[in-house]
């Protein structure tokens, strides 16, 4: 078995993810010692383990909702169900076509597979248990960060799905397609997972688990050599990449900051944010450079402060202290 704790550890420290990540596992037969059973909706198992570090599980007798049930193949889904209908029936917006579209190509678990399906806090699966694939939620750029581990690997892309029923998209896609998956959820799988505006769910296969530390712990890139590679021949970044002796100075003498030769300031910084540039690893400075004064131009700005660029990373659903952690 994989050093759960240390998977679990690395996607709250690097991927940022919120609340703990959680164990899925398929019970084909027993239910394991230590797991309870939930009368709510299947889906919010990931809640019970994620918010309240549960272990619980749904099964034929214990859930509260047949279309989870009947995605999971647990029990076999009611007409109504299969079609579609309890959509374009009961809302104004699903036409029957598009209902009857939507269920017919949301994947359902070979009936009578598993008997029970359960979650589980990561650092605290069972002795014996086996987890099959791991779910997480976050932002979306951490999503897209942790989600690509594969893609940066293999080249194999991530799936991804908006408003498809969440419990067909992590009970059964994994196993349909064993592959990344980052999904919004459905509106309804959203609510009882409390899950907030700007987060995601991202399955993670166990079978791609050893992928995580390739990109979470190695987020470097050499962004001098990649702008050398993809910038064509009329890009201002091939007019010279150091500022003339008194504009250097000027700009110095401006902001009171000390940086490597060769990043071009186009506006003033204060003394604050020129303090903060100084702990911006070298790979990396002048990307960032050149986003914060994007960003305090675009916000009509004199200039960049910790304040502008305290709102320009909110707005990446980070901070300035998380992204100074992952460099």
């Amino acid at each position: 078995m994989k050093d759960l704790k240390h998977v679990s550890d690395l996607l709250i420290k690097r991927g940022k993810v919120r609340g703990k990540p959680v164990g899925i596992s398929l019970f084909k037969k027993e239910v394991p010692a230590g797991y309870e059973p939930i009368q709510d909706v299947p889906c919010s198992i990931v809640r019970y383990a994620r918010e309240e570090g549960r272990k619980v599980y749904f099964d034929a007798d214990h859930h509260d909702c047949l279309v989870g049930v009947h995605h999971a193949g647990i029990v076999p889904g009611k007409k109504e169900i299969v079609s579609g209908e309890y959509l374009s029936q009961t809302s104004s917006f699903f036409s029957y076509e598009g209902a009857a579209r939507l269920k017919a190509g949301t994947p359902v678990l070979p009936t009578g597979m598993v008997r029970a399906i359960g979650a589980a806090p990561l650092d605290e699966i069972p002795e014996g248990v086996t987890v099959d694939w791991i779910i997480v939620v976050c932002d979306p750029q951490h999503a897209n960060t942790i989600a690509t581990c594969r893609l940066a690997r293999e080249g194999i892309d991530v799936y991804g799905s908006f408003g498809k029923s969440l419990c067909g998209e992590i009970f059964a896609m994994p196993w349909h397609i064993h592959n990344f998956i980052v999904t919004c959820g459905d509106q309804g799988g959203r609510i009882h997972n409390k899950i907030k505006k700007d987060e995601l769910f991202v399955v993670i296969p166990m079978e791609f688990v050893d992928y995580l530390p390739f990109t979470l712990e190695n987020l470097k890139v050499d962004v001098k050599g990649s702008r050398r590679m993809t910038k064509p021949p009329h890009s201002p970044f091939w007019q010279g990449k150091t500022d003339p002796p008194q504009d250097r100075a000027r700009q110095t003498a401006e902001s009171g900051d000390e940086r490597p030769a060769g990043i071009k300031l186009t506006m003033p910084w204060n003394a604050e944010a020129s303090a903060l540039l100084k702990k911006v690893p070298e790979g990396v400075l002048e990307m960032v450079v050149e986003n914060a004064e994007d960003y305090a131009r675009e916000q009509g700005y004199p200039e960049v402060s910790r304040k502008s660029m305290d709102e320009q990373m909110a707005k990446m659903g980070t901070s300035i202290d998380e992204m100074m952690k992952s460099l």
